[in-house]
């Protein structure tokens, strides 16, 4: 079985997946993120610290560890939001490549929701229309498609980029979430919309915050991507989460929920009002959590296309 690897440069996070594909299906082999905060500080740099630098270079020796010990066809390897926003993006590709031997793709927001669309949508019952949410560190995806059609957008808002913007105190002033929530608003629109949303359309979310909403929603002691895949997350615990989530500190989240990553701890905050104010804008009552996102996407569209 030819295997192939994944490597995602994001805001928040690094991360990898190893798999294999046969009939068009994905067979994960090892996938695993390491929070390393590529975003921090570029919304008042225009750069990626060195820093954030260091913390991607380790992300990589731990993975490499991995996927030394496999038989492997091709790498393949993007950038995200902070990758795209940086004024020294080409330095850090270099970096990589001279060391890794890995040459890393810097994609479009565009390009992000299909990849995330194709990845998140692989094992799901097909849907006439289905509307997904990506909140990543640097950027937040919706893409909806009807299987005819597909519409991604990119909004310059992430967990990483709020945290540092608008919500840097935890537990969060009023001010503070009132200027997020105006933040949220002002980008995100459903009248510009150029699709509807229905009873009949199905709502999927994918990535870090949604996931570990998962596993704190099923009070799971240790984090299970077997358990929080698929799991339906309600709007009204959601609300009711948000606002317990905002009177506490990174050190009280991380000692009342074990199954969240400690390194998410100052992330998962702006992330659950992110995507609390997405369900209401979008009036979605209820939605699916994908544990597949756009490591899948990109393996399968490298592969099979």
């Amino acid at each position: 079985m030819v295997n192939y690897v994944a490597l995602d440069f994001g805001s928040n996070s690094t991360r990898v997946l190893i798999a294999s594909v046969k009939n068009g299906e994905i067979n994960k082999i090892y996938k695993k993120h390491i929070v390393t905060k590529m975003a921090e500080e570029t919304s008042s740099s225009g750069r990626i610290s060195k820093n954030a630098i260091s913390r991607v270079m380790d992300a990589l020796s731990f993975f490499f560890k991995e996927i030394s010990r496999h038989e492997v066809s091709e790498i393949y390897a993007i950038g995200t939001s902070a990758m795209r926003d940086s004024e020294n993006s080409l330095e850090i590709r270099e970096v990589i490549n001279e060391q890794f031997n890995v040459d890393v793709e810097i994609i479009s927001g565009s390009e992000e929701a299909k990849l995330t669309l194709d990845g998140a949508l692989c094992g799901f019952e097909e849907n006439l229309k289905t509307i997904l949410f990506d909140i990543g560190g640097g950027s937040t995806e919706v893409i909806y498609t009807d299987q005819k059609n597909v519409s991604p957008i990119s909004y310059q808002l992430g967990v990483v980029r709020m945290s540092e913007d608008v919500f840097p105190s935890r537990p969060v002033s009023e001010i503070e979430e009132s200027r997020a929530v105006e933040l949220i608003n002002s980008l995100i629109s459903i009248d510009d919309m150029e699709f509807s949303i229905t009873d009949t359309t199905s709502a999927i979310g994918t990535a870090g915050t949604f996931t570990s909403l998962a596993a704190i929603s099923l009070r799971l002691d240790i984090y299970d991507p077997e358990k929080t895949h698929l799991h339906t997350i309600e709007k009204s615990w959601l609300r009711e989460f948000y606002y317990e989530l905002r009177s506490l500190s990174p050190e009280e989240i991380i000692n009342k929920y074990s199954c969240l990553d400690p390194a998410r701890a100052t992330t998962i905050t702006p992330g659950a009002l992110i995507a609390l104010q997405l369900m209401e804008i979008f009036k979605i009552n209820k939605l699916v959590i994908s544990e597949n996102d756009i490591l899948e996407g990109l393996i399968l569209n490298k592969v099979l296309n």
